[in-house]
């Protein structure tokens, strides 16, 4: 046994998932409180205090419980559960903004137990990819998901996307090993990962069908593997959903599922509507994930033949549940981020590390070249993007710039800005500015004194009133979900900023306009109407 080629081997991996780990928490750091960090965290905060489900909050308790989990209970207010029956979102801010630890302890506290969930996938995906295609699979594997932006922007985040996709891809993952060496243990473990990842997210609910098809796949008595996968499902069902009972978690289920097909506002390219596009995801992924990892996953077809060793379990386990996730999306009412089908790129990473190692094992100069191009574009793209991950877009969309054309929501614009801002208006000198925010974080944490116009927020913003007469500079800061009124009737009412051209656009999310000089844009911002 090579102990130094192992030892090389486990280093390098975790220098690469440090990588991840400081990419994430750097970015973490830099964000105000996304629109739903705050409301998923106090619902955790309301398990632990109560053991009853959180009201009015659509996801299993598994990964809420996760997220509060870092929480420092005896230095927190006593909850307080009339106060959060009454208005959940609102408490949810107030948790974190006018509690007796500071907003971003407690943000970075949660933010920090996703990342480590964010470590796991990564390594995961790195390990399926080696037992696919060796070592040189399995790095590049998991180099493709370090230099992911969609998996950075949203493993920092305090959601419960990223666990979801950790959940989903185990579960795929096991399914693939039992079916090398089927057994009850196997059938036992597989299914258990799929009741854990039921109890963590209702999306998951794809796993079942793709499961009865992969046990179908396997040798044996596929009864037997049938009711011990089962038995797995309702163990780590019940394990994960604790404190709530298996029938409310199914009740919730369907709210939920009736809830999502009645539709979201969602903004489309350019125009809004409730009923959805079934080509928002679709073009989502192709906007939001970077040219050499498309590439990459291109190249994994070329040339391929699943009748080579290990080509049809490729096409099994990595081709047919990305494209079942799509799907999924693809046939929603509800569109509003490409976090929603998150679980699809592990796979891709997984998928477009196989390429990489084939297209290197090839031997030649182009092939190889090729790898080391798509490698540095891949990871110079995704520095150059830090720490706006959840704003990325590729170069065929302009970057994140070019974003707001196509998407918005939390694709590009979810109230992560106002920490920038607040830099921002603090070296310019701006002092009190006009703010239109969308979001749920509190401007006030991050020092900016405003005059709120049309908020979107999760909570009332009162602001501080009007900028003083005599104030030298005047500045608009707005974010581009208002900006371009996605959430008013009429859309039409900041149309008046066409004419105008924005200094500064913070974040990738947040458009500035220098109004100084600008009477007529300073009269209409004054018009009492506009507070809220």
């Amino acid at each position: 046994m090579n102990t130094s080629g192992s030892a090389f081997r486990i280093l390098a991996a975790a220098a690469l998932a440090g990588c991840f780990v400081w990419l994430s928490f750097q970015s973490a750091v830099r964000e105000s409180a996304t629109f739903d960090e705050s409301f998923n965290i106090v619902s955790g905060w309301a398990l632990r205090q109560t053991g009853r489900r959180p009201p009015a909050q659509p996801s299993p308790p598994l990964l809420l419980r996760w997220l509060a989990s870092p929480l420092p209970a005896a230095r927190l207010r006593p909850f307080d559960e009339a106060v959060y029956r009454a208005g959940p979102r609102t408490y949810g801010f107030n948790f974190i903004y006018s509690n007796t630890v500071e907003p971003d302890i407690l943000l970075n506290r949660c933010r920090a137990a996703n990342i480590l969930l964010g470590v796991l996938l990564a390594l995961l995906a790195g390990l399926w990819a080696f037992q696919l295609g060796g070592t040189a699979a399995g790095f590049s594997g998991l180099g493709v998901f370090v230099f992911m932006p969609p998996l950075l922007g949203h493993a920092h985040l305090a959601t419960g996307d990223i666990g979801n996709a950790l959940l989903c891809t185990a579960a795929i993952y096991f399914l693939w090993k039992g079916s090398l060496a089927p057994g009850r243990r196997a059938a036992m473990t597989a299914g258990f990962i799929v009741g854990l990842a039921l109890s963590g997210k209702y999306t998951a609910g794809v796993l079942v069908p793709l499961g009865l098809f992969y046990l179908y796949t396997w040798s044996g008595s596929r009864l037997k593997w049938l009711v011990f996968w089962t038995a797995g499902i309702a163990l780590g069902l019940c394990l994960g959903c604790f404190p709530v009972s298996p029938r409310e978690w199914l009740t919730t289920g369907l709210s939920v599922a009736r809830e999502l097909n009645s539709g979201h506002i969602t903004y489309f390219l350019g125009k809004v509507d409730t009923a959805g596009s079934r080509y928002y995801f679709p073009l989502a992924f192709l906007l939001k994930t970077p040219l050499p990892a498309l590439l990459l996953a291109l190249a994994g077809f070329y040339g391929f033949n699943p009748r080579c060793p290990g080509g049809k379990a490729r096409l099994l386990y990595l081709v047919v549940p990305a494209a079942g996730w799509m799907l999924l999306g693809i046939f929603s009412n509800t569109q509003v981020g490409i976090r929603h089908i998150l679980p699809v790129y592990p796979l891709l990473c997984v998928w477009a590390g196989l390429a990489a190692a084939a297209l290197w094992s090839d031997g030649r100069l182009f092939p190889r070249g090729a790898v080391c191009l798509l490698f540095g574009w891949l990871s110079a793209c995704t520095l150059l993007a830090f720490p706006g991950y959840v704003s990325y877009f590729n170069e065929a969309a302009g970057g994140a710039r070019g974003g707001y054309r196509y998407l918005l929501d939390s694709n590009l614009d979810w109230g992560q800005g106002l920490k920038e801002l607040g830099v921002y208006v603090k070296e310019q000198e701006a002092g009190h500015i006009y703010l239109s925010y969308f979001g749920c974080a509190d401007p006030h944490a991050y020092g900016i004194k405003y005059a709120p116009a049309l908020m979107t927020a999760c909570s009332k913003l009162q602001g501080d009133g009007l900028p003083p007469a005599g104030q030298k500079k005047k500045l608009l800061a707005i974010s581009v979900t208002n900006r371009l009124g996605v959430y008013y009737t009429p859309r039409s009412l900041f149309n008046w900023l066409d004419s105008r051209r924005p200094v500064k656009i913070i974040g990738d999310s947040i458009w500035v306009y220098d109004l100084t000089e600008d009477k007529e844009a300073q009269k209409l911002l004054s018009y009492p109407g506009l507070a809220q």
